[in-house]
């Protein structure tokens, strides 16, 4: 059964500003309901590419989230369907419990719990 690409990446590059390449040439095709891992060790560029899917971080190359190009005039609803949780706690955004930070986006978008 063929399902609708979820995420297409094609080509994906990027430099941090101090020149260190992080990806380079990164091609990815996730489909709808597929579930896939992405492993490395640390530094390989894993969260940097995941940064980029809902437009936090902006390489070069071509990113499409069911069909809709990760560009400024769609983040609003691509961040309705990407979201991310940062590996380390200090970096979440302000609750006490995993949870509460997982359901904080949702939430201020009116939906219930």
């Amino acid at each position: 059964m063929h399902h609708r690409p979820a995420v297409e990446i094609r080509d994906l590059h990027y430099a941090y500003p101090d020149g260190t390449v992080a990806l380079r040439g990164v091609n990815l095709l996730v489909e709808e309901g597929e579930s896939v891992g992405i492993v490395g060790p640390n530094g390989a560029g894993k969260s940097t590419l995941l940064l980029h899917l809902n437009g936090i971080l902006t390489g070069r190359g071509e990113i499409r989230i069911f069909g809709l190009p990760v560009e400024k005039k769609n983040l609003q609803e691509i961040r309705r369907r990407v979201g991310l949780v940062f590996q380390d706690p200090d970096d979440q955004l302000f609750s006490p419990t995993v949870y509460d930070d997982v359901a904080f986006g949702p939430m201020n978008m009116g939906l219930s719990r």
